[in-house]
């Protein structure tokens, strides 16, 4: 999960996910699951799905390009 802010300027959770199988409604099962663990405000408001993580030269997952992709930039 990632926080990326909204409208409002408010930092709110995306989920950005690798699916090994396609899977039917994966943002409202995804949604669902973290709602029952989590507590409300933690839940990811979207939950997008990528080929597979974007790396740093390092090999390290790339927070910023992350953020990016979820912010639609």
């Amino acid at each position: 999960m990632i926080g990326v802010p909204d409208a409002a300027g408010l930092v709110k959770p995306v989920a950005l996910v690798v699916a090994a199988v396609a899977v039917d409604d994966l943002e409202e099962s995804l949604k669902r699951h973290c709602l029952e663990r989590l507590d409300a405000y933690k839940h990811p408001r979207r939950v997008l799905t990528v080929a597979e993580m974007p790396r740093t030269h390092l090999g390290k997952v790339d927070r910023g390009a992350l953020r990016r992709l979820a912010s639609g930039d």
